[in-house]
């Protein structure tokens, strides 16, 4: 699936992924045109089974995974863990910071190559659909 994008980020960006998320299905919103797939919903569960699986289940039907880089994103546990299902499947993993953040870059992106872009919409939008 060409241009359907799984969001990887912290829990405490969860509003700014979604204003994201918003302008970039909304066909009025010229700045981003992409599709996107992800597990904003809130899940009430803490078996990381149940979890592994909604996240699997996320990426398969897209066609690369976007890192939103935040201040405490480098603490967290699942995005790891959506960065490696993401390689696993053969897929493209790309990274960029919130805007006005300047936190740790996670472990899971040095360790496999994946270089941080700053924060710009262009950017974003570039990521999204190459």
């Amino acid at each position: 699936m060409s241009n359907v994008v799984f969001f990887s980020f912290k829990e405490e960006d969860r509003d700014v992924v979604l204003t994201i998320k918003g302008r970039a299905v909304n066909s009025s919103y010229s700045g981003l045109n992409f599709r996107v797939k992800d597990l904003l919903k809130r899940w009430d569960t803490t078996d990381s089974a149940v979890i592994k699986q909604a996240i699997s289940k996320s990426i398969f039907g897209t066609s690369r995974t976007i890192v939103f880089v935040g201040e405490k994103t480098h603490k967290s546990y699942w995005v790891p863990h959506e960065v490696q299902m993401t390689l696993d499947a053969g897929k493209p993993v790309y990274a960029i910071r919130l805007k006005d953040s300047s936190g740790t870059i996670p472990k899971c992106l040095t360790d496999n190559g994946i270089h941080v872009y700053s924060w710009s919409e262009e950017r974003l939008q570039d990521l999204a659909t190459r």
